[in-house]
């Protein structure tokens, strides 16, 4: 149940990375296609940039080239009605100052995470095994859609929650938040690992295992219980069910400005690949 050994510096992993996690946010209308020299992920129904975006640009470096090409995916995110979105690769994207052309041209950087992939899952392992021969009398882990049904959904109540106090969303959002945890369990590969202490709902961590390979997301703990190792046990969780699953590798993003975070994932085995990957968006 080990992970393989992975080259970081790889620029087919880094591109990998980039189109898996595309892959692992599919849902049944959005799409995502092969353009040969990047990728584009585009939701028919939902405008949100964050669903409609250009993958890993690997574009020529001559100048009339490049400018060719863009105006070319400019033209494509008008014909889908959708506002041009780049991100580019962490590492072997093209050209090498891709992100300071595409801001002459006018798009703006509205945000950027470091990719992180697990390099060393001994320390995972070993979590989820001291758990597993020694549970706690006062907190669970649920398991869906494993332990979901159509007549009980109070979990994702629960989990919205816990989702809202944890990354400080807006109360308003709890029903987007309820539906988001839903269509993740309807599909294949997806699940929400809900962690409870004395029956609350407290920590969370989403895993999408397709196509060789698994997505962590929304790894959280609600503020009243942060500092008693629950991001821990269900981050580590998550990593050892992913190997269960056959996944040859497992990653994760964090924002850049998020150093607490980038260190505490570091310390659970995972590595930074290559340089932040920012959003561009063209204003």
């Amino acid at each position: 149940m080990a992970a393989p050994t992975l080259d970081l510096r790889d620029p087919t992993f880094g591109l990998r990375l980039m189109v898996h996690e595309a892959r692992a946010q599919q849902g049944p209308s959005r799409e995502l296609r092969d353009l040969r020299d990047a990728w584009l992920l585009h939701d028919p129904v939902d405008p949100e940039p964050f669903w409609n975006r250009l993958i890993g640009p690997r574009w020529p470096a001559d100048h009339a080239a490049f400018d060719r090409r863009l105006d070319e995916a400019i033209t494509l995110f008008a014909t889908i009605d959708r506002i041009p979105h780049v991100r580019p690769l962490p590492i072997g994207g093209g050209p090498a100052d891709l992100t300071s052309r595409l801001i002459a041209a006018g798009f703006a950087r509205v945000g950027a995470d470091q990719r992180m992939a697990l390099a060393d899952p001994s320390t995972c392992l070993e979590i989820a095994r001291r758990h597993a021969e020694r549970p706690s009398t006062h907190v669970s882990v649920e398991r869906h859609p494993a332990q979901s049904s159509s007549l009980d959904r109070r979990w994702a109540v629960d989990a919205s929650l816990t989702l809202a106090e944890a990354f400080d969303v807006d109360p308003i959002r709890r029903a987007a938040l309820e539906a988001d945890v839903l269509a993740c369990v309807a599909r294949p590969g997806c699940s929400i690992l809900l962690l409870r202490d004395d029956g609350d709902g407290v920590s969370l961590a989403r895993r999408a295992t397709v196509a060789g390979g698994s997505y962590l997301s929304s790894i959280g703990t609600r503020p009243g219980w942060r500092g008693r190792g629950y991001a821990t046990l269900v981050t580590a969780l998550a990593v050892a069910e992913a190997l269960e699953a056959g996944s040859e590798f497992v990653h994760l993003a964090v924002e850049i400005d998020n150093e607490v975070a980038r260190r505490f994932y570091e310390r659970l085995g995972f590595a930074v690949v290559g340089d932040p990957v920012p959003d561009l968006l063209l204003r």
